[in-house]
């Protein structure tokens, strides 16, 4: 017998389903605390809704709760909704790469072949690096 409220069982990393409950989880939420969120936002969801969102695949969601677990858990509302796009907001995209080339930088130095004083160079530069704060750089 079919539910009409839900859809067919996709595949359990592509379903909307498994990105509510990915990030709830990586953003360390219990569901409790989701849930108390949200009602701080004016959307009471009962301990069985989320659990019926995060394990039951919803054919029309409710946009306003899709947003507001989106801004939650820090994650896009087109991610969290349709699996398309970076999970995490623009704003957290660029530090995220940055922090990521400067590690980059930093393992390929060893295969480098320096001197003590590049090495310490190098090491003094990361470090000034990685406390920095980049410039903003807004989109055209």
């Amino acid at each position: 017998m079919s539910n009409e409220r839900h859809s067919p069982r996709r595949s359990r990393d592509d379903s909307i389903t498994r990105r509510i409950r990915d990030a709830r989880n990586r953003s360390g939420l219990a569901p409790a605390e989701l849930r108390k969120i949200l009602a701080g936002k004016g959307i009471n969801l009962s301990k069985t809704g989320l659990h019926r969102l995060e394990t039951s695949e919803p054919v029309n969601p409710n946009l306003k709760l899709m947003i507001a677990i989106a801004e939650a858990t820090h994650v896009t509302p087109e991610w969290l909704l349709f699996g398309t796009g970076s999970p995490r907001p623009d704003e957290q995209i660029g530090p995220a790469i940055r922090a990521r080339v400067i590690d980059t930088i930093a393992f390929m130095a060893g295969a480098l072949d320096l001197t003590e004083a590049q090495e310490r160079d190098l090491e003094a530069w990361l470090k000034s690096v990685r406390r920095s704060k980049p410039e903003t750089i807004s989109k055209p």
